[in-house]
């Protein structure tokens, strides 16, 4: 007869490992020999020989061979696309009122579409220069962003054009601040609802299959290679998609692959 489970002190219940069976829970050892993640707390736990043992749903896990595959395919697709990379150099860190330095944009080739300094109308804190290296004296004199965005666009324009981005969100915010600083907010988001951003960081996350559980997301990393320069960082993104796309020793079975 088996009998209700007891409630640990943590408020979760105890099971047998055949109640845990039954109910399809698996310890977080189970499921890294398989490459799974558990991302949401557990929900149980399971006793053996005077130890206890986090139970986790399958349904609360991430398959990380899976998620590695897909960074692979989402590489190898951007390689073979007309995607353009872009990065901003900034006076700080936050995207609604900081204002851009530089802005670089490359292909998947590597050719520089766009490599210039933007006057940003204020000053540069000295902590925003200690990363970038740029100075007020720098940019003193070069274009304003009114005077980029035209080139800009242009180089963003183009038919199945994604634009990526390592840390699309802070960029596309950014840059749809500074439009809207020189045009109007309806403006800016429409501009920047134009053009299909692709966060690189978010697939390298991904890639790496580390889970942040504070934030219930992938753990973000820094560039691997960047210089804090624009093109520089472009240049890094575009080496980091090339060895995601190359990673593929020991990929999951695909099914779709015997469609043809």
């Amino acid at each position: 007869m088996t009998t209700s489970p007891a409630v640990a002190p943590e408020g979760l219940p105890r099971f047998t490992w055949r109640q845990a069976n039954a109910r399809d829970l698996h310890t977080k050892g189970q499921l890294a020999k398989r490459r799974h993640l558990p991302v949401k707390p557990p929900v149980a736990v399971v006793v053996m020989d005077g130890r206890e043992f986090e139970l986790y749903r399958e349904r609360d896990t991430i398959d990380l061979e899976a998620e590695r595959w897909r960074s692979i395919r989402w590489a190898d697709e951007m390689l073979r696309s007309n995607a353009v990379i872009l990065d901003t150099e900034t006076t700080g860190t936050d995207p609604n009122t900081d204002r851009a330095v530089q802005i670089g944009v490359i292909d998947m080739r590597g050719n520089v579409l766009l490599d210039t300094l933007v006057d940003p109308g204020v000053p540069i804190p000295a902590e925003a220069s200690a990363i970038h290296g740029y100075l007020d004296a720098d940019v003193a004199g070069q274009l304003a962003f009114a005077q980029v965005l035209p080139r800009l666009s242009a180089v963003l324009t183009g038919p199945d054009r994604p634009v990526v981005v390592y840390n699309s969100r802070y960029d596309g915010r950014l840059l749809r601040a500074e439009v809207a600083r020189i045009r109007s907010l309806d403006y800016a988001m429409a501009w920047s609802s134009g053009f299909s951003w692709k966060c690189a960081m978010t697939v390298y996350g991904w890639f790496r299959g580390e889970w942040d559980a504070r934030r219930s997301d992938w753990r973000r990393h820094a560039l691997p290679g960047g210089d804090h320069s624009a093109v520089g960082d472009c240049r890094a993104v575009l080496r980091l998609i090339e060895s995601m796309a190359e990673a593929v020793d020991d990929p999951p079975f695909d099914p779709d692959a015997l469609d043809d």
